[in-house]
């Protein structure tokens, strides 16, 4: 149910970036227009590499000691496909949700602003087109990002800890927290 809740998510999120530029392109239209490019196939590789790869490097930069500890694992699995970053152990919740969104923001939303302030300026068609789809495939997969958060943002009460201990996710309350230090 939560996978299915994440893909759905994934698939609605490109709508809201996409609407606001389409918005700025109806509102604020171009009177020039520059010569005519076709964008290559081989841009996908690169847009891939970007995307997945800054996607993780944005979690593990958010870990505690920005990802250089001993906690903080990259993990590469070729047979799925998959490249993730892991964190055992704990850290609060606001230091999670903001690990957890940093993609989100740095991947999708800062993107999406800096076309929409670049418009009235030429930008070359190769790099808008590189950036939105960049955007496009980080929003398509931070929509199981944008879950956990909302779900963690809503069950785990301010000052509380959430954290990966043996494969399992966890959160404790800070009075838990505090009681654990005390001893």
């Amino acid at each position: 149910m939560g996978l299915m809740i994440s893909i759905l998510t994934g698939l609605g999120l490109p709508i809201i970036p996409f609407s606001l530029l389409g918005l700025e392109a109806f509102l604020l239209p171009r009177v020039e227009t520059g010569p005519t490019e076709t964008i290559p196939p081989w841009i996908l590789l690169p847009v891939l590499l970007v995307s997945v790869v800054g996607h993780e490097f944005l979690h593990l930069l958010f870990h505690p000691r920005w990802g250089v500890s001993s906690q903080s694992l990259l993990f590469v699995w070729p047979r799925r496909l998959q490249l993730g970053v892991y964190y055992e152990g704990f850290m609060t919740r606001t230091r999670w949700l903001v690990m957890r969104l940093s993609p989100l923001v740095g991947l999708t939303a800062c993107p999406t602003l800096l076309l929409l302030v670049a418009h009235p300026f030429n930008m070359s068609f190769f790099w808008q087109q590189f950036i939105v789809l960049v955007v496009l495939v980080n929003s398509l997969g931070a929509g199981g990002d944008l879950v956990a958060s909302l779900i963690v943002g809503r069950q785990v009460p301010r000052g509380g800890e959430v954290g990966n201990w043996n494969g399992r996710a966890y959160w404790k309350e800070e009075r838990a927290r505090r009681s654990a230090i005390a001893t």
